[in-house]
């Protein structure tokens, strides 16, 4: 008979050697005082998986021998917890030694909450590239937010009940890296709701090259147009008119740089004061996000 718990703590993780041990050391350091359950999903083929036997025997690894994206490993994850709060975190992220004693207290607090997710910040203060992808990605979680219901969260910090996989399904593993964009919308849409408490942060630790950066703008541009495509969220009148994209398509990457400097100016300013270089660089990601975007635009829908 499988024993059940509370938390399951679920961490897809694809060639993460350089912080893993960050993540799984503010795991095993938490100050909650019950049992709790460390899942890693690994794809890695950089050593991850020997880190983790070698060094962190408590936590249950997975080993997928093939790159697997972190939808599908956070899904596996899931089939494999016994946990009735589920609770995702980043390989690339550090969490605060009471994160999960918060979330605890926050489901708690609100039984009927489907979703109670979190903040972040940057790891990499001293990078102008993590600054970069810090400032264009994140502008709609930092801690500056007031708390309050939201419709959507990243999974690098969020959790969720269990029964809210059991009744609405799994992530949709092809709209990486927006699948929990997806699953969060199909959750509003069901009359759930997802909170966001800004105090429960996570230290996220970008990846500092400049060329994956600029990769990872592009991809998330072109998933974002595809989505778009589907859901009527913001800009899906854009997505959906090829005709009306090229004529708003040269000012496309002006306004979204213009709105998230603004969110920053106004919640966050000394980001922006203090890294004029992260600024420059996230200009350039937006080309990359509007080329992506572009090409999601006019790929031919299934």
């Amino acid at each position: 008979m499988t024993t059940k718990l509370k938390i399951s703590v679920i961490i897809p993780a694809y060639n993460s050697r350089n912080t893993i041990r960050q993540c799984l050391t503010s795991l095993r350091n938490q100050n909650y005082q019950q049992n709790f359950e460390i899942i890693l999903v690994d794809s890695s083929d950089d050593g991850t998986d020997e880190i983790v036997k070698r060094e962190f025997p408590e936590v249950t690894l997975i080993h997928l021998p093939v790159k697997t994206d972190p939808g599908k490993a956070r899904q596996l994850g899931i089939e494999n917890s016994r946990g009735s709060l589920i609770l995702f975190i980043d390989s690339d992220c550090v969490a605060p030694e009471d994160w999960i004693s918060q979330y605890e207290m926050l489901h708690q607090q609100y039984p009927n909450i489907a979703a109670i997710g979190g903040s972040v910040v940057n790891g990499r203060e001293h990078i102008a590239t993590s600054w970069a992808g810090y400032i264009a990605e994140f502008r709609d979680f930092i801690p500056q937010h007031s708390a309050g219901f939201v419709k959507h969260l990243p999974t690098l910090n969020i959790s969720y009940k269990r029964w809210v996989f059991e009744k609405y399904g799994q992530f949709h593993n092809s709209y990486y890296p927006q699948e929990d964009l997806v699953f969060n919308y199909q959750l509003i849409q069901a009359g759930e709701k997802i909170l966001f408490e800004p105090k429960i942060v996570v230290r996220h630790y970008h990846n500092p090259s400049f060329k994956a950066f600029l990769q990872h703008q592009k991809r998330i541009g072109k998933i974002t147009a595809v989505v778009l495509q589907i859901l009527p969220l913001e800009g899906a009148k854009i997505a959906r008119n090829k005709w009306l994209f090229f004529i708003v398509a040269p000012v496309l990457p002006f306004v979204k740089f213009v709105r998230t400097i603004l969110v920053f100016l106004k919640k966050s300013p000394t980001i922006i004061i203090k890294h004029p270089l992260a600024v420059i660089l996230f200009a350039i990601g937006l080309v990359q996000w509007t080329i992506g975007f572009t090409e999601g635009v006019l790929k031919k829908r299934e």
